[in-house]
């Protein structure tokens, strides 16, 4: 089961999300994000990282092509 945020961590997480100026500062904290969330549970830490596979690839689709 994923942990939930307190009012707390949730208001830490998003002012770091918000911090973020590149793609590659993002995909670092939501990777920890995912980490804190996921908790013991590795299941929801492989769902997690499947989800995150997919907006990293996402992600770099989308960069323009030098």
């Amino acid at each position: 089961m994923v942990t939930p945020l307190s009012k707390g961590q949730v208001a830490r997480w998003d002012k770091r999300l918000a911090q973020t100026t590149t793609n590659k500062a993002r995909a670092t904290a939501l990777w920890d994000l995912a980490r804190l969330l996921a908790g013991d549970d590795d299941k929801a830490w492989a769902d997690l990282v499947l989800l995150l596979q997919g907006w990293t690839r996402a992600q770099q689709d989308q960069r323009p092509s030098s």
